[in-house]
């Protein structure tokens, strides 16, 4: 892989938000939705504060960033552009975040230039929900936890999880990674503490909280999960959700057993396991796992075709009768989302090529 100089990743990475803002700008007659601009009409627009006067089904911080670019802005234009402007800083920081661990690791920035800048999943989905952001604060502290900073990389995992709460399910492999019980007894107590009393003080204000944010989910419906051809119905999705489950503990115990010595290529591992798992896999979830595959250092053949399918699930769901329904072209593309990512993680488990900080001079 080719070396990138820094300053063309970050110009091609600004030229994706760009274009990402413009394609889901609201003002313009065939803008792809986005849901940031769908947060403003379901009660933003009105300034309401979030969980108190509003339910809203996203972590604490979540619903602050959303809550400040309505106060920021006075109409959809101006708070669909300073959410934007976040969103985008956000980026720029999980870019220069992933530079470092790649100039760690001697991972050519090349990597970087493709998969944060060039790939269509940044532009169609960076300037479209909170997971870009996520996306940042988790880099960020996957990268002090490596560089032994144990406190702000706590500090920066709760942020994460106050933005969406999938990290969490990170914590007992980071803690594992830890040398001392008194360095987990601490890295849990900071990543816990700060998102428990946030949430703590919210459920007091509003006992209806811990319903309206966090159980919300628990009853959505399958969207874009790959065993939908196992459960077309939607009589049989309590079963699916047990079935996600299922998944879920066996991926995350067959990453356990595996003893990844990379700690990078584990969270990868984790994250896929989640993303396979889960009963709900939006499109732009897919952002999470963009930076790491730049640091692993490889660029995997099913990349191509899990882009594709990414990108076609949103091209296509306006389009489609029933986009959740299986049979739906949005589903077709979202198995074959599915078994791009599994092959990618198939390559990661067995070690398929090296990452970066185990390569030889």
């Amino acid at each position: 892989m080719m070396q990138v100089d820094r300053r063309i990743i970050y110009s091609a990475a600004l030229c994706s938000m760009l274009f990402s803002y413009l394609i889901h700008y609201p003002r313009f007659s065939n803008a792809i939705y986005s849901d940031i601009v769908s947060f403003w009409y379901r009660g933003f627009n009105k300034a309401r504060l979030p969980y108190l006067d509003l339910a809203f089904e996203y972590p604490p911080l979540a619903g602050f960033l959303a809550y400040a670019s309505s106060i920021a802005g006075r109409d959809v234009s101006s708070y669909y552009t300073v959410f934007s402007i976040i969103i985008a800083a956000s980026y720029l920081l999980l870019v220069e975040t992933t530079i470092r661990i790649c100039e760690d690791r001697r991972v050519s920035l090349g990597y970087a230039l493709i998969f944060l800048a060039l790939s269509p999943s940044v532009i169609l989905y960076s300037i479209y929900n909170f997971d870009a952001i996520f996306a940042s604060a988790l880099i960020a502290s996957l990268h002090f936890f490596m560089k032994r900073r144990i406190k702000l990389s706590a500090i920066l995992f709760s942020i994460a999880g106050l933005i969406k709460l999938v990290n969490l399910i990170l914590l007992p492999f980071l803690a594992l990674r830890l040398e001392s019980w008194r360095e987990r007894l601490l890295y849990a107590i900071l990543s816990l503490g700060i998102f428990g009393a946030v949430n703590l003080a919210l459920w007091i204000l509003n006992p209806s909280f811990i319903d309206e944010t966090y159980l919300y989910h628990a009853r959505w419906g399958l969207e874009n999960a790959w065993f939908l051809i196992f459960f077309p119905s939607e009589s049989s999705w309590d079963l699916a959700k047990l079935f996600s489950l299922f998944l879920l503990c066996y991926g995350l115990l067959k990453v356990y057993v595996r003893g990844f010595e990379d700690q990078v290529t584990e969270v990868f591992a984790i994250l896929a396991v989640f993303l396979l798992s889960n009963y709900v896999f939006t499109p732009q979830m897919i952002l999470w796992i963009l930076p790491l595959l730049v640091a692993m250092g490889r660029m995997p053949i099913p990349y191509f075709g899990l882009e594709l399918a990414n990108s076609m699930i949103i091209l296509l769901w306006f389009e489609s009768p029933n986009p959740v329904e299986l049979g739906s072209l949005p589903q077709y593309f979202a198995l074959l989302r599915a078994l791009m990512l599994f092959m990618i993680l198939l390559e990661a488990y067995f070690g398929f090529g090296r990452v970066g900080s185990e390569r030889k001079d």
